[in-house]
This record gives structure tokens, sequence and C-alpha cells, in this order.
């Protein structure tokens, strides 16, 4: 048996100890908050890594991400009007400023940002990777996603440091002899593409429980595409580059607006408490006052504050004694000894006189329809 098998056979087990002790927690007479289980939808304990992270270092507000997503915004803003403005700097500071300023240089100050922000990616992904596992209820394992998409991650860090897409392109070309575009970059588009799509798609899937990371990771999806095409079509190289950077800032800032929302929704687990059971009503049935019992009642209600003490102590004396009576003379078991009749029967003289009469009136109101 694999280990991520494992693992979630062991979170399945343990929610179900979660779940009985909850029930249980529901019967007992206590009523106070449970200590034991981390949550409804995640087998977080107290000293684990994903634990930590989803209580203390993911993070808590809205603005985190927002933040991301702006100063990845300004920072491309800034490189492009260094990028304007490389050879005015360049005559000043020397000719090594001209290639680092360059967006569309490798060496570039750019370059080195998108890399940087790619891993930063797939440390996020990692992260999220070591909460994500936890839930309880992905029976499918598609928390094995984020460790694909931290690969993919690592891949593009090194691609923008090396352009080794365009390595993968040429290469494939010349083993292959088909070229149908320059470098071959029909080649790294379609396995890119294939790659890309497929763990973006899963990855989208995952997130759309939150809004704002759906969004985002939308937008960084269009940037995407530009980058990567619009040099074929015509585009400048450099608004390519500086939307390359654009799309994976926007990646970053989706990421932790993910990992926002697995803070709460591990802390609403964690907060909910059990829904205590309320025992079932019992419904007694109202005892009925024998009418002699009622009928004393109501007279001594009557002339209550007209009778002296012991006038009044006689009259609660009697209607003890009338209610005994009337209960003892209902209906009661008994043994045949005090005179039972065995020629008892149900059909009594006077009920069979009116079932006679009853079919002496149906026949005559016959008779008088016949005629």
């Amino acid at each position: 048996m694999s280990g991520a098998r494992q693992g979630r056979r062991r979170r399945l087990l343990q929610e179900e100890v979660l779940s009985a002790s909850r029930e249980a927690g529901a019967y007992s007479p206590d009523d106070h908050e449970p200590v034991s289980g981390e949550g409804r939808r995640y087998a977080l304990s107290a000293g684990s890594l994903g634990g930590a992270l989803a209580k203390r270092h993911f993070p808590n507000h809205v603005f985190a991400p927002v933040a991301v997503a702006a100063g990845s915004v300004a920072v491309v803003g800034g490189l492009a009007v260094l990028h304007l403005q490389r050879a005015a700097v360049s005559s000043a500071t020397g000719a090594r400023t001209l290639a680092l300023l360059d967006a569309t240089s490798s060496n570039s100050l750019a370059a080195w940002l998108t890399s940087t922000t790619m891993l930063a990616v797939a440390v996020m992904a990692a992260m999220i990777y070591a909460v994500r596992r936890r839930r309880v209820d992905d029976y499918k394992g598609r928390h094995s996603l984020w460790r694909t998409a931290m690969v993919v991650a690592v891949l593009l860090s090194i691609d923008s440091a090396t352009d080794l897409h365009l390595v993968v392109g040429e290469t494939l070309s010349n083993v292959t002899g088909v070229k149908m575009m320059q470098g071959g970059a029909e080649w790294w588009l379609a396995i890119g593409g294939l790659v890309f799509a497929w763990v973006g798609f899963r990855v989208m899937m995952d997130v759309k429980v939150s809004k704002l990371s759906m969004s985002l990771l939308a937008a960084s999806a269009v940037t995407g595409v530009i980058a990567a095409v619009g040099p074929l079509v015509g585009v400048a190289e450099v608004v390519a580059s500086l939307a390359q950077l654009v799309s994976y800032g926007l990646v970053a800032a989706s990421l932790v607006a993910y990992a926002r929302f697995l803070r709460h929704d591990v802390a609403a687990g964690i907060a909910t408490k059990p829904q205590v059971a309320r025992p079932a009503e019992v419904k007694i049935a109202r005892q009925t006052t024998p009418p002699a019992v009622t009928k004393a009642s109501e007279e001594s209600e009557s002339t209550e504050d007209e009778e002296p003490p012991t006038a009044r102590r006689q009259r609660k004396e009697k209607v003890a004694r009338a209610a005994k009576t009337e209960s003892e003379s209902g209906s009661r078991w008994t043994d045949g000894s005090d005179g039972y009749d065995e020629d008892y029967d149900d059909e009594s003289p006077s009920r069979n006189k009116l079932k006679a009469d009853r079919k002496k009136q149906r026949q005559q109101k016959a008779e008088r329809w016949a005629a």
C-alpha cells in the first residue's frame, strides 16, 4: 500500500473516531467544548506542520493577497521605466548596467525577479499541500495536484533563468526533423500548453471556493498566454517579458489568497461546536378529574372565603373521599370472587333492543322508497 493511500486511510479512520466522539459528546450531560479533535474537515494535530501553518503563518487579512498583486504590478511598472531609460543610466554607470536593465535579457533584473517569484510560488504550493492533504473528505486524493504544481513552478523558475523552453524546442526539432516554426517553437508550445493547461485547470477547480483566488488565477492565465504567444504574433518582446512577470506575480497572489481561505476554513472547523442532541420530550397525559371531584372543587372555591377553618378542613376531607369513591367505582380487574356472573354477555338486552329498532327503521325507510 502506497504512502499516500496509507495517509488517506489514517485520516479517514481519525475522522470516524472524531465523529464518534462528537456523537458521544451529544449524549453527555456535561455541556462543554470538546478538547480532542482538531476540526470538522481537517485532521490537524497540535504539533503538525500543517496545523502550525494554518493557525499561525497563513495570512489572516485580505490585504495580504491584494498587496502581493499590487506590488507585482508596481514592480513591473518600475522595470518598464528602467528598461526605457537603460541607455541613459548605463551611460552614467557603465556598460554592464545596460544588460541588467534590459527586460529582454536573460541576465536582467526582470529575469531574476521572474525566477524568484516562481520559486516563491513553489514554496507556497508546498505549504498549501501540507494543509490540504489533511482534509478528511478528500476521498479521491485531489490534494496530490499541489505536488505537481510545485514541480511545475520549479521548472518555470529554471526556465526563466536559462530559457530552457528554447533548448527543448530546438533539441526536439533536430531529433525529429520537424521544424515548422522558428527555433522549434511548436514543440515547447505543444508540450508546455498541455502540461500547464492540465495543471492550471486542476488548480483552478481546487481554489474555486475562494473567489479572490479564482479571479487572480484567471487574470494570471490571460497574461501568461500573452507572454507565451505574444512574440509569435508580433507583440514586442519586452511586453511579453514583463507580462510573464505579471502573470507569475498574480499566481503568487492567488496562492496567498487561497492560503488565507484555508486558514479561515480550518479555524471554522475547529471552532464549530458539536450539536447537542436534545432528549426526546415525553408527553404525559393529563389526568382527568372525576365529575364529583370537579363539582365539589367548584363548590369549595365559591365558599372558600366564607367558611371558617374547621369547616374548610371538613369540606376538603369530603372532596378527597368523593374522589376516592369515584376512582374505586370505575373499571378494575377482578378474580371472580366478588360475584362474577358466568352468563355475562356483551350483548345486553338494552343493546339488542336498540339494534332491533334501528333495523326496523331501515326496513320502513326502504319500503317508503320502494312505494
